[in-house]
């Protein structure tokens, strides 16, 4: 017998000895047994952290299984599938539903009216993606009477994903229930609020538009959708897919009559089917006409995918793939270009703008450079599992770009891009050319390590968090001090778990909010003001770091049960993606992420700098 055919065969029996997934539609009576054939053998003994158990897919509401079953990630492996199969399967895996007296139970506001004097106007705070915020008075000698003042217990979430917009007066906070809150920065009470009919997936821009103030987000998978600021009335809304594996996670920006709405793609989950062919989708960057929603230009990532070879199933491979945009457009008006991230190619053959910051022109989208952090990275979530058909021949480390660029100018004059990468890298660019200025590699990095979601600047301070999981060898996890001149590390505060660990088994499915939790690293994205700069921890804490110096000048631990201004439960988690916001005299903290293993929360925090008494005493 062929030895290819015998190795197929050998494989095909395994999977049905074993019970795992299988890839087509199977006559099944119940919801019941569609999961036992599909589903269990992942989700009911998890050895992957980013794989939730079925004890926490219980504690799920039904509008987030059902999303995940038909429009995410999970899709492919009830294809085939009747609409009341995929129901049915909702149903026995949990049968959370909201209360439909929800929206009753929202503490309304008597003054509605809303202030349109931006002060967070979206993720990056300025064009330049510097995370700096200069309309505070908050110092880091100030830093430590700040006090609790109000918890918002955001109805069905366990994820505080989306980074919000703020006005003089009002909180724009997005959360992936699909619910947009517009929130009074005195007390919590919601002004308007929106329903998205889908998750949320990215921050919230705020902008002017025919003499008025919108905003702007990204919803489940690639809708781009623009509601006014004044009360939530519904502007446009628009599928920007650029294939059906598109979605978005970076932010939008506008500038001169056009929003830049970067895509990514989800392939790279897809790929776990080993009869699903490999990869077809990458990601890119539309530029939107704001007259008439038109798209002025698309800049792509690669070239589209062609058929390359076969797996071991006989399955139709695709490539290139990926190098989707996680992130935020940074905006150089002097140089006319924004720059973006990539991630990792998700098929072979791997190209140069994966793992690769890019420069594009900003009238016509045109390719000005790349400068690529990591070669031949291909890779998908096929890899590292035993059903790995589709995992490229690369196999690559996955060392994203997932932290937006930022543009930043030296105390000397000088102008440089700085990225942080998952490979642990810094990397300093001249924005001109993309040649290499300098880089210094704080850890070793890993898929779910290194820099992962972004950096803040302060003079000549990069604040840099590094995510470095305990199962990565010669990790470094923590917050560091870099001078932006010379790439010298300044400071460092070094990430410690300071608990008595049970075990990895004990802390992921233990319980909800274990008192040691496992992941303890800094993920989330920092923000700087004056001296001070704010990061948060994925076992709930939250630091005021002094920038000249890393000492902690505050500090908070959000992973704990608080009376919301609903009157409901609101409780902190893992600090992750979004992480802290700072506003005039307010830091507000987005406490909650439950994936990978992670704490889940509900709690939007929000601090003022008074001597007055904590609404937590």
């Amino acid at each position: 017998m062929n030895s290819r055919i015998h190795r197929v065969l050998l494989q095909v029996a395994s999977i049905c000895m074993t019970c795992t997934f299988l890839w087509v539609p199977v006559a099944l009576g119940s919801g019941a047994e569609i999961y036992q054939a599909k589903c269990a053998a992942c989700h009911d003994n998890p050895t992957d952290p980013k794989v939730p158990s079925r004890r926490v897919m219980g504690s799920y509401y039904q509008s987030r299984v059902h999303d995940a079953l038909t429009v995410g990630r999970m899709a492919p492996f009830v294809a085939g599938h009747t609409q009341e199969e995929i129901e049915q399967v909702v149903e026995h895996v949990t049968k959370r539903v909201p209360d439909p007296d929800e929206i009753a139970k929202l503490q309304l506001c008597t003054d509605q009216s809303i202030s349109t004097d931006s002060i967070v106007s979206h993720w990056g705070l300025d064009h330049h993606n510097t995370r700096f915020q200069p309309n505070s008075d908050i110092t880091a000698s100030s830093a430590a009477s700040l006090k609790l003042k109000w918890v918002f217990d955001v109805p069905e979430s366990r994820t505080m994903r989306g980074y919000p917009a703020i006005t003089d007066d009002t909180i724009f906070l997005p959360n992936t229930t699909g619910k947009l809150y517009a929130l009074s920065r005195d007390d919590g009470c919601v002004k308007w609020h929106f329903d998205a009919e889908g998750e949320i997936r990215t921050a919230v821009h705020l902008f002017e538009l025919n003499d008025e103030q919108v905003l702007s987000f990204g919803v489940q998978p690639s809708n781009l959708v623009v509601i006014r600021a004044k009360d939530g009335s519904l502007v446009h809304r628009e599928n920007l897919a650029m294939f059906t594996q598109s979605m978005m996670t970076g932010s939008q920006r506008a500038h001169n009559g056009s929003l830049y709405v970067p895509i990514s793609a989800f392939d790279v989950a897809l790929a776990m089917n080993p009869m699903y062919e490999c990869c077809e989708s990458h990601g890119g960057v539309h530029a939107i006409n704001l007259v008439d929603w038109s798209i002025r230009w698309t800049a792509h990532t690669t070239e589209d995918a062609k058929p390359t070879y076969k797996n071991d199933f006989g399955v139709q491979q695709r490539g290139p793939s990926g190098a989707p945009v996680w992130t935020t457009p940074a905006i150089d008006e002097k140089r006319q270009q924004l720059y973006i991230g990539t991630g990792e190619n998700t098929s072979s053959p791997a190209t140069t703008t994966s793992d690769a910051i890019i420069a594009y022109d900003l009238a016509t989208g045109e390719e000005k450079w790349v400068f690529q952090g990591t070669q031949n990275d291909a890779f998908n979530m096929a890899c590292g599992r035993r059903m790995n058909q589709n995992c490229p021949k690369e196999k690559g480390p996955d060392f994203d770009f997932g932290a937006s660029p930022l543009l930043a100018t030296t105390s000397e004059g000088v102008d440089l891009v700085l990225a942080g990468q998952k490979s642990g890298d810094v990397w300093a660019l001249n924005p001109d050319t993309g040649e290499l200025i300098w880089n210094l590699r704080l850890s070793p990095g890993s898929a779910l390590g290194g820099v992962h979601w972004g950096m803040t600047l302060a003079g000549d301070t990069l604040v840099v968090p590094i995510a470095d999981p305990d199962m990565v060898k010669d990790k470094n996890p923590g917050v560091f001090g870099i001078d932006i001149k010379s790439g010298e590390l300044l400071w460092s505060h070094k990430a410690e778990r300071g608990c008595e660990f049970g075990g990895l088994r004990r802390s992921l499915f233990g319980g909800t909010w274990p008192d040691c939790p496992y992941h303890y690293a800094f993920s989330a994205a920092p923000v700087a003001t004056n001296d001070v700069a704010f990061a948060g921890s994925l076992n709930g804490q939250v630091f005021a770091f002094r920038v000249s110096d890393g000492a902690i000048m505050w500090s908070f631990d959000t992973k704990r049960e608080f009376k919301g201004t609903n009157g409901g439960e609101a409780h902190g988690g893992s600090i992750d993606n979004p992480g802290v916001v700072v506003a005039g005299n307010q830091v507000m903290v987005l406490s909650g992420y439950d994936m990978f293993g992670q704490m889940p929360g509900n709690a939007l925090l929000v601090f003022e700098l008074t001597k007055a008494t904590s609404t937590d005493s």
